[in-house]
């Protein structure tokens, strides 16, 4: 009997996400490989939980595929990273996945095939890169407070309203006093990791990134790794008054080729090795 694969992602039919996924599993590699988008990550877990257990035919391996969005560290290594917690969440390596879809030669061949290199003064490819390097610059700040942001919050800020596995589950003890004690143990390791939420500490951590966004950072296109990708295009469309980035987007999708990216390399064989 044939495997079936469910690819659960962000967003909808149509989606960034939904359409790069498509280009990685394009050149066949099983009819019962089903992409599924389920809108927005917060509350993924239970929706893909939902789904797997009401549908007719369950998955007999399924994964949800997200970008970082500063929600984790980039990692040193280009890499698909599985979550330990959650074995089923793969995330790309790059921040966002709109990060994906830009690149030099691709937004060059969009300014020729629709005649608008002189009218942004862009005749060479070089003067692409100049200009996505000025767009980079334009917004390093902002993406040094966001990742700063990023790495001092943590789950265990969030104390929740059980210490148990879940709801349903039991405490071993439910005496008044052992359950305000639980309670108040798990409120206060919280309010310990707030603490210290300085201001010295968050300027150490901005200052960390703004000196890792230098200029070989800019010029090797590392932005495209780090910086969130809807901030990247909105600063480079500000460059380019009226410039159609929903054209350039659908441009880019059909000229996508997922073999340049080692982490969508990886995503497509943990795909072919699970038929």
């Amino acid at each position: 009997m044939n495997k079936i694969i469910r690819i659960y992602c962000e967003g909808g039919s149509g989606s960034h996400d939904y359409d790069i996924l498509s280009k990685i599993i394009e050149v066949p590699v099983h009819v019962n490989v089903e992409i599924k988008p389920i809108g927005s990550v917060r509350g993924a877990g239970a929706i893909i939980q939902d789904r797997e257990s009401i549908g007719p035919v369950r998955s007999d391996f399924k994964f949800f595929f997200r970008d970082r969005d500063f929600d984790r560290p980039i990692p040193q290594n280009v890499t698909l990273e599985r979550d330990n917690n959650r074995k089923y969440w793969y995330y790309s390596y790059r921040n966002t996945i709109e990060n994906y879809l830009f690149n030099i030669s691709v937004f060059f061949s969009f300014l020729k095939d629709n005649n608008l290199c002189d009218k942004y003064s862009l005749p060479s490819e070089d003067a692409v890169k100049s200009k996505f390097i000025e767009a980079a610059e334009r917004i390093k700040h902002y993406q040094a407070v966001r990742h700063a942001m990023g790495k001092m919050r943590t789950g265990d800020t969030n104390f929740g309203t059980r210490w148990t596995e879940k709801s349903g589950k039991l405490p071993e003890n439910l005496d008044e006093e052992y359950c305000k004690n639980k309670a108040w143990d798990r409120i206060e390791k919280a309010k310990s990791i707030a603490d210290n939420w300085t201001k010295e500490n968050f300027i150490k951590c901005y200052q960390g990134f703004l000196a890792l966004f230098d200029k070989g950072f800019m010029e090797t296109l590392d932005f495209f790794i780090y910086f969130q990708g809807k901030d990247f295009a909105s600063s480079l469309t500000s460059l380019l008054s009226g410039f159609s980035l929903n054209q350039y987007y659908k441009f880019a999708k059909i000229h996508f080729d997922y073999k340049q990216f080692p982490d969508l390399v990886q995503l497509r064989k943990l795909i072919e090795d699970n038929l």
